[in-house]
């Protein structure tokens, strides 16, 4: 940790709590989401990563258009957070994400954020022609296809055919679970451990020097204990959601079972079901398996 944050004078409980949070920072990975985003807010170490998995030394992106977690909304204003967005000088949007668990359908995920960013750049009046390239790089720990290798292209081919059609999407999909011969599951190791310096790699070693003991030390601080926030009211959120789910849910079964009940009554009073379904709008099959029962 850099001498202006252990010379603040603070008390030695709050010095404990700034040891833990160092510790925290010094076994974080690259696949660990915090670590990951702050090291994607670095143009350099951002461009080499690509130039890598996409297999393109000439590989070139605009720093200015660099975003780390960067909020996008679509049509229906939902929003999406992208771990990183970037442009490259030939006209194409990379979205960057990383993944440690298996808790969602990652191919519609990546479906869907490459629409959205579509649509974010889009302008009234563009022809399709102009509409840009998206590539989605999606790093996980775990080998998601299952058939052992380190990584997948996935692109769209006409089945008749097997030829692959261009439409101005690629996603590649890397996985830090399979090791393998190659210079992408060199890099991919390197995102399992909690410090590394490689010369194949040297913005990425570079900007991880920085991040673990370099004067961005304290701003990794700061980001951990942010992230913590984020993530905790990302719970609470969440758990608000699914109680006014569960309530919602619990009065809908609440007004069915009155319904049912003032059915049983009328029926009973015998009044036609054809009657009772328009009374309390409920269709006439629904009304005779309750009655049935």
């Amino acid at each position: 940790m850099s001498n202006k944050m252990q010379s603040k004078g603070k008390s030695k409980k709050n010095r404990k709590t700034d040891e833990e949070v160092i510790q925290i920072i010094r076994n974080l990975r690259l696949i660990d989401d915090v670590l990951f985003e702050k090291f994607m807010e670095d143009a350099a170490a951002c461009e080499e990563l690509l130039q890598v998995i996409l297999e393109n030394s000439r590989l070139k992106v605009k720093p200015e258009t660099l975003v780390a977690q960067k909020s996008l909304r679509n049509l229906a204003k939902r929003s999406v957070r992208l771990d990183a967005y970037i442009e490259g000088v030939e006209d194409k949007v990379y979205n960057i994400e990383i993944q440690r668990s298996d808790n969602c359908n990652h191919v519609k995920r990546v479906r869907y954020n490459a629409s959205t960013i579509t649509i974010n750049k889009s302008e009234p009046g563009d022809e399709f022609e102009d509409v840009q390239d998206v590539i989605v790089i999606y790093i996980s720990e775990f080998d998601m296809f299952g058939a052992g290798k380190t990584v997948y292209h996935v692109e769209n081919v006409i089945r008749e055919t097997g030829n692959p059609v261009n439409d101005g999407l690629m996603s590649v999909y890397v996985n830090t679970e399979v090791a393998e011969d190659s210079l992408i599951s060199e890099l991919m190791q390197c995102f399992l451990k909690t410090d590394f310096e490689d010369d194949k790699f040297p913005n990425i070693s570079r900007r991880m020097k920085e991040l673990k003991h370099g004067e961005e030390d304290e701003k990794m601080c700061k980001s951990v204990e942010e992230y913590a926030e984020r993530k905790a009211k990302e719970a609470a959120q969440k758990a608000a959601q699914k109680a006014a789910q569960k309530a919602t849910e619990e009065a809908v079964k609440k007004a069915m079972a009155e319904k049912k009940k003032t059915v049983e009554k009328l029926n009973d009073m015998g009044m036609d079901i054809s009657l009772i379904a328009s009374a309390l709008d409920v269709d006439e099959e629904t009304i005779k398996q309750w009655l049935e029962k």
